[in-house]
């Protein structure tokens, strides 16, 4: 929230992020381009990623200017949309794969999918833990096994691996039980999801626990019609303008009006998902870096709270100079990237390999 107070940082890291996004700025086409191939999808990934760092350091310490860091301000507001994307493509892929790979793709799901994301997740929250405990924390034993399980936290992010482990859940047992139908399947996903959503609404979790559970759904649907959908929107530019105006006009009535109906939040990342995908129908971004970001996802999302707890106390007493929060951020983003790779290179080669 905007205080009065000075300091250009988020805006400029901002810029770097949409210079990035604009010079990979590319026509689609139906070969290394294709809009929904991994190269692609990864650079959507990648650039919401860098958003959704911004969105979790700016929860440590405040970078606001009344006149350049607007830009920013404004796009902060589409909340939970900067992670919309990686539940579609989620549900997408799962799809595919299951599509091009049938049942054995599925009898897989608990190990390959589920088991995998749930170990390297408790990798993680051992680095956490020792943290705290370095920190001077300490918790009981119920809270650590929660914390393992994704539904409590000591500072890390939770409730998006929480999420995608039980949407794992859902895909498997849906499409075991109506093996001979991909839509049926696909339908029992989505109506899992909606238990989900309302199981977690009557425990009392936070909206952001289960307001975009859907959009792996919307995915998964996607896949199964996509040739339809790609034939009614991307038939010319024509078709392709007016269907992307309307989806963002959609989207920004919610945005101006307000979202905080249910029914109508759910509208919203619709929406914005399908702006997305048929932006992405003709023009892509194809950029390496933030390719190479969406390729370690997992253990950029869940590592980049790290460097910001340990060094908050390090860079960011009393009142930090503009220096030092523009130290910050660079610092954490420098060692989220190591963290994430070494973590790659030794909880993930250690998971894969156990699996």
């Amino acid at each position: 929230m905007y205080n009065g107070t000075r300091g250009e940082e988020m805006i400029l890291f901002f810029a770097a992020l949409m210079l990035l996004a604009v010079l990979g700025l590319r026509r689609a086409d139906g070969g290394s381009r294709f809009y929904m191939s991994v190269e692609m999808t990864g650079s959507i990934k990648g650039f919401f990623l860098v958003m959704v760092f911004f969105t979790h350091i700016w929860t440590y310490t405040e970078f606001s200017n009344a006149y350049l860091d607007r830009p920013y301000q404004v796009l902060r507001q589409i909340g939970q949309c900067i992670v919309v994307m990686f539940l579609f493509y989620s549900g997408y892929g799962v799809m595919e794969s299951i599509k091009g790979k049938g049942q054995a793709y599925v009898r897989q799901l608990p190990r390959q999918r589920f088991l995998k994301v749930l170990l390297q997740f408790d990798c993680a929250m051992f680095l956490f833990l020792a943290c705290r405990y370095l920190e001077g924390a300490r918790y009981s034993l119920k809270k650590v096994l929660l914390v393992f399980t994704g539904w409590d936290s000591v500072g890390n992010s939770n409730w998006y691996v929480f999420c995608i482990l039980w949407l794992y859940l859902f895909t498997y047992a849906s499409f075991r039980i109506c093996k001979e139908s991909h839509v049926k399947a696909a339908l029992g996903v989505l109506l899992l999801s909606l238990a989900y959503i309302a199981v977690l609404r009557l425990l009392g979790k936070e909206d952001w626990w289960y307001n975009t559970a859907l959009c792996y759904s919307w995915g998964m649907l996607f896949s199964l019609y996509r040739t339809r959908i790609e034939k009614l929107v991307n038939r010319n530019w024509g078709t392709w303008a007016l269907t992307l105006l309307l989806f963002a006009a959609g989207y920004l009535s919610v945005y101006f009006i307000g979202n905080e109906h249910f029914a109508v939040y759910q509208w919203w990342v619709f929406t914005f998902a399908g702006l997305t995908v048929v932006f992405t129908m003709r023009i892509v971004i194809d950029s390496r870096p933030l390719q190479w970001l969406g390729r370690n996802l997992f253990g950029l999302y869940i590592l980049q709270r790290l460097p910001m707890i340990m060094l908050k106390p390090f860079l960011l007493t009393g009142e930090p100079s503009d220096l030092r929060k523009y130290g910050y951020v660079i610092l954490c983003f420098g060692i989220t990237l190591v963290l994430a790779v070494a973590f790659r290179e030794t909880a993930g080669r250690m998971v894969d390999k156990w699996l």
